[in-house]
């Protein structure tokens, strides 16, 4: 079963006690996933949360090989305005993931809905960390609910 993520860009600080609560809510999240049958996990790529979850699976899958990630790119070229280390981190995840679907080799308008559409049609769960009501990870998860999908909100 295929679990996937969608999320913020923006994160709290690391160092702050925000950050550690979402990392403590990621992990039982990923946890209810897994036992609930979800051993392939999608994420989009982007900065912030994606990035976060991605690296989150990846780390699981050292634990329990039967874990798979795949990353859905809306566009080639995304990483290209991320900070060199955002740049590498996503490089790595690309890198490590188990599948890499470009859904289009270029930047045009609403391909990044389009991502998050077919994630959510690839999926039975979707693991949200959405704050603010108008964001395309608010927008994702309404897709995810109104398609059926078990939606954990962390």
């Amino acid at each position: 079963m295929t679990c996937c993520f969608t999320g913020h860009r923006e994160l709290p600080r690391a160092d702050s006690p925000e950050y550690a609560a979402l990392l403590t809510a990621l992990e039982a999240a990923v946890n209810d996933a897994r036992k609930a049958g979800c051993d392939h996990f999608v994420v989009g790529g982007a900065k912030g949360f994606d990035l976060l979850a991605g690296e989150w699976i990846l780390a699981a899958k050292k634990v329990d090989p039967a874990i798979t990630l795949s990353v859905y790119v809306p566009h080639r070229g995304q990483e290209n305005a991320y900070s060199p280390a955002d740049r590498a981190r996503y490089r790595a995840l690309l890198n490590d993931a188990d599948e890499v679907l470009y859904l289009s080799d270029r930047y045009r308008p609403g391909c990044m809905r389009e991502r998050n559409a077919r994630m959510v049609n690839d999926s039975a769960y979707c693991i949200a960390y959405v704050r603010r009501s108008r964001s395309g990870s608010a927008q994702t998860l309404k897709m995810a609910e109104a398609k059926g999908l078990i939606a954990l909100r962390i």
